[in-house]
């Protein structure tokens, strides 16, 4: 077949009458590139390739990643291909089925993948792709293996051939990825960020279901079950629903409609001690009488999880996306959603008509829930409309709506209550629980957790003859579980040292603002002292040489010194403002000069687009985070031995509305074990301070890329360690949301 495929080839090049284009194999490998520029993204776009095929999730294995060389499987339980599919779909570039189908065939999903992508994001990810794909009518599977290094340049595309046979069945219906030598290695950011590119199309809740599925009539609409995704990293679960939605969640709460009537609201779990209720908290139908029954609602059951942004209880780089799902409470009625209750703007429990009148002054809108109320039976009191959006606004509604509200402000009320949060405009009695230093608050409650461990194991030690052994086994787990959460409180005595620590950095940063403004009266006396020197000693003295060495440092000393003060100068005024990325690191190196030829320093600058304009900001913050970034890339090339020294910066676009600046050296890199730690406070790589050291400048606290991480994510950006590009050993790039059009003047330069 390769023979006559070759043979008509040569045959239309003879044919002097007309002209055919042809294609280089080596289009493949620049179509790659261009693209699927960053990793993260190429894997995205074949999650997204699993949602349109109706998979209700997909798992996603990395392994040996820590390198070069690893491995990535893709695994969905979707509607897999035909031989006929996957010839014409996979295997045609820039195939047009998604122009044709816009809607997935089962489950009627708009199209997330990108036209044509997925083909060229298996080959930016790896050098071996094989494919083994089964639909559920065909009696065995497709293996197809494509060695993408085949593809060079100088090569006919329709030359190179790829294996492909039929095998067993490995499930019944489905695709698999398996890309191996993989070009990048993964870190377990990088892992969690492929998560939180394919947010748009994760439901973390299910719409309905999936025993609901089993339509018996060609005419019952069929439902969606939902999409989730797992990231594995060597069998390790990295990144899940739960690891990135449910853990960070500040309480779980749970609640319900007994057998009696009975309206009850239950914390089974909750970051804030003291708030977990070990039984029912019941509520009244009827505000100002105690144990009203709902008529309406027996049978119904709540589950939401609340969260508070803002207050350090949330990472920020896991914050900002849990935020931008929106929250809300949704309605399910016998295991399928009810629309329009929790989409965006529906506020159907009033959770948001309560922020805003102040009705409670703890944080209690829809984006700080996600949950769900579950009608169950044959409820005749809950009327669809003839729209099939919603329910008649009846008094079964109506309790529904009391109860789903009562549920969630009163368990809120109670975490509020333990936070020393005032809860009312008129409440009269509030006073603010925590008098006490944070510190002080922390260390206590560690010494009662301690004790309450010590009370349930001292109760098994005595032999209490009423102590059985489920008894005993019981007070084992309170024990450890008391002693894990003051373990986790000693982790936050750390955090409050770095607060501490970043409060005396503050006011170095005072000193050192007046010391930059007080010297420039000392700097004209140097130089005219100088001057005076070079003004009267022999050009051919040793001396006339040391004065002449000595102007040049003085000289280099105001540069920094007028950047330094200018830079504190502008943190008097607090107005944030655009900044062109060009704005702040042209100046910034051209500040530099003097010593990045001291130290053979080359410095390649490269702006990928134009109007390069951040989100607002403090131009301050920028010097901050370029001038902790290049000590530490001289610190890693001293390290390093390095003869000849390089930093690249490069600066560009993103598609999601942010911009990217990448800090690359030459230095010594970042081990494996430490890339996840870098950024974490006083870690740090450099030796203990000696005079030596210091003077070297490879001496640190181990706080310069925690501040860094700080401004960057108080921006909902992110900072991160990415592959570095050849000839580069270390690559730390920042993004940052862009500026809003309204925000850039017309005459920013």
């Amino acid at each position: 077949m390769d023979l006559i495929l070759s043979l008509s080839r040569d045959l239309a090049l003879l044919d002097e009458n007309n002209a055919r284009f042809l294609v280089d194999a080596g289009v493949i490998d620049r179509l790659g590139k261009e693209l699927v520029a960053r990793h993260e993204t190429a894997v995205s776009e074949l999650v997204k390739n699993s949602f349109d095929a109706d998979s209700t999730f997909s798992r996603i294995y990395f392994n040996d990643v820590d390198d070069y060389g690893g491995q990535l499987i893709i695994d969905d339980d979707g509607n897999g291909m035909s031989r006929e599919q996957l010839l014409n779909g996979f295997m045609r570039i820039s195939s047009t089925e998604k122009i044709h189908e816009p809607l997935s065939p089962i489950y009627n999903r708009s199209r997330a993948g990108r036209k044509g992508i997925g083909r060229f994001a298996t080959q930016r990810l790896g050098s071996t792709l094989t494919i083994i794909t089964q639909t559920v009518d065909s009696p065995r599977a497709i293996k197809l293996k494509i060695e993408w290094d085949n593809y060079s340049i100088d090569k006919d595309l329709m030359s190179i051939s790829n294996s492909l046979e039929f095998i067993e069945k490995t499930k019944t219906k489905g695709t698999t990825l398996i890309i191996d030598d993989l070009r990048d290695w993964w870190s377990e950011a990088m892992i969690k960020r492929v998560y939180r590119y394919t947010l748009d199309i994760i439901q973390p809740f299910p719409i309905s279901n999936i025993e609901s599925l089993n339509s018996e009539s060609d005419n019952e609409t069929v439902k969606d079950p939902g999409f989730t995704i797992s990231c594995f990293k060597d069998s390790n679960v990295i990144a899940d629903t739960q690891s990135m939605f449910y853990d960070h969640a500040t309480a779980e709460i749970i609640g319900g409609v007994d057998e009696y009537n009975m309206g009850y609201w239950k914390i089974i779990d909750s970051k804030i001690s003291e708030v977990t209720t070990s039984s029912n908290q019941f509520i009244s139908k009827d505000d100002n009488i105690d144990n009203v029954p709902y008529k309406f609602l027996k049978g119904v059951n709540l589950k939401a999880y609340y969260y508070i942004y803002n207050v350090g209880l949330i990472p920020k780089q896991v914050e900002t996306y849990i935020d931008s799902k929106k929250g809300g409470i949704k309605i399910y009625r016998n295991g399928f959603r009810v629309l329009p209750y929790g989409e965006e703007d529906n506020d159907w429990v009033t959770l948001d008509e309560s922020v805003r009148t102040r009705r409670y002054l703890f944080v209690h809108g829809n984006h700080n829930f996600f949950g769900f109320v579950e009608i169950k039976g044959d409820n005749p009191n809950f009327i669809e409309l003839s729209s099939r959006e919603g329910f008649l606004n009846n008094e079964a509604y109506q309790e529904l709506v009391d109860f789903t509200y009562k549920c969630l402000t009163s368990a809120v009320r109670r975490i509020a209550s333990e936070r020393g949060i005032k809860e009312t405009t008129d409440q009269k009695d509030w006073d603010r629980k925590y008098s006490r230093t944070a510190k002080q608050a922390v260390e206590e409650a560690v010494e009662i957790l301690e004790d309450f461990a010590n009370e349930f194991e001292k109760e098994n030690s005595d032999g209490f003859t009423f102590n059985d052994d489920e008894t005993k086994e019981k007070n084992r787990e309170k024990a450890n579980k008391a002693r894990e959460k003051a373990e986790e409180l000693r982790h936050a005595l750390e955090f409050i040292d770095e607060i501490n620590m970043l409060r005396v950095l503050a006011g170095l940063g005072v000193v050192i603002g007046e010391f930059t403004h007080e010297i420039f009266q000392y700097l004209t006396p140097f130089e005219i002292d100088t001057q005076f020197l070079l003004n009267n000693l022999p050009i051919d003295s040793i001396e006339y040489q040391k004065a002449k060495n000595l102007k040049e440092r003085f000289q280099s000393f105001r540069v920094y010194a007028s950047y330094f003060d200018e830079t504190i100068s502008q943190n008097v005024n607090r107005e944030l403002k655009v900044i062109e990325l060009r704005s702040v690191i042209n100046p910034f190196f051209k500040t530099l000069e003097n010593d990045l030829l001291r130290n053979n320093i080359i410095v390649d600058i490269n702006y990928l687009d134009i109007e390069l304009y951040t989100c607002k900001m403090h131009a301050s913050e920028w010097a901050s985070i370029l001038f902790n970034l290049y000590s530490n890339s001289k610190k890693a090339m001293s390290r390093g031995r390095v003869i000849n020294k390089k930093i690249k910066i490069n600066a560009g676009k993103l598609e999601e509305n942010k911009l990217f600046i990448e800090f690359l050296d030459n230095g010594d890199g970042i081990p494996v074990e430490n890339r996840e730690k870098i950024f974490d406070a006083f870690f740090t790589t450099s030796s203990p301070r000696s005079k030596s050291n210091m003077a070297n400048e490879l001496s640190g606290t181990g706080l310069g890329l925690k501040i860094v991480k700080d401004i960057i994510e108080s921006y909902q950006g992110e900072i991160i360690v990415e592959n570095p590009e050849e000839d580069y050993s270390t690559n730390i790039r920042i993004e940052i949301p862009t500026a809003k059009k309204e925000d850039i003047p017309n005459d920013y330069f």
